[in-house]
């Protein structure tokens, strides 16, 4: 079975402009709890997801200076997630508050590889791309639906 085969077509969409507040209330009125951010071409270029949003209303805790020097030594990565943290609840648009890049497959990427994607990079979907444009999406109910209507993955 491939991506395209339990894709959802209907994908709602923002463009890099368009404020926060207005991503917010799109989601909530569809139910949806990640929206991608592409540009005129259909071209994913990250994704808003209800995490984003918490942090535009939950501050990051500020390290203090001892953390800080000790990121700088022992973990990059660490002083990184504060940056983003930073950056997100500042943010006024999707270009500010999106995570970027979004995880994205092929129409024709086989579904069990897709499963595995989502399981190693802990995400609750991914886009479905065809010549690099967005066609669908792939959210972790459509294997919760799979399994019910007895279908396989393979």
């Amino acid at each position: 079975m491939l991506a395209k085969d339990v894709m959802q077509r209907q994908v709602f969409t923002v463009l890099i402009d368009t404020p926060v507040k207005e991503i917010a209330a799109l989601m909530l009125k569809h139910n949806i709890s990640g929206i991608p951010v592409v540009n005129d071409l259909g071209t994913v270029l990250g994704v808003v997801s209800e995490f984003d949003l918490m942090r535009k209303e939950i501050r990051p805790n500020e390290p203090n200076l001892w953390k800080i020097c000790l990121w700088g030594v022992t973990d990059d990565s660490k002083m990184q997630d504060y940056h983003d943290s930073v950056r997100k609840c500042m943010a006024d648009t999707a270009g500010d508050i999106m995570t970027s890049p979004a995880i994205t497959v092929d129409e024709l990427e086989d579904l069990e590889t897709v499963g595995n994607l989502m399981f190693d990079k802990k995400i609750k979907r991914v886009f479905v791309t065809k010549n690099g444009k967005l066609s669908g999406v792939i959210s972790r109910s459509a294997f919760t639906k799979l399994l019910l209507e007895g279908n396989s993955v393979k």
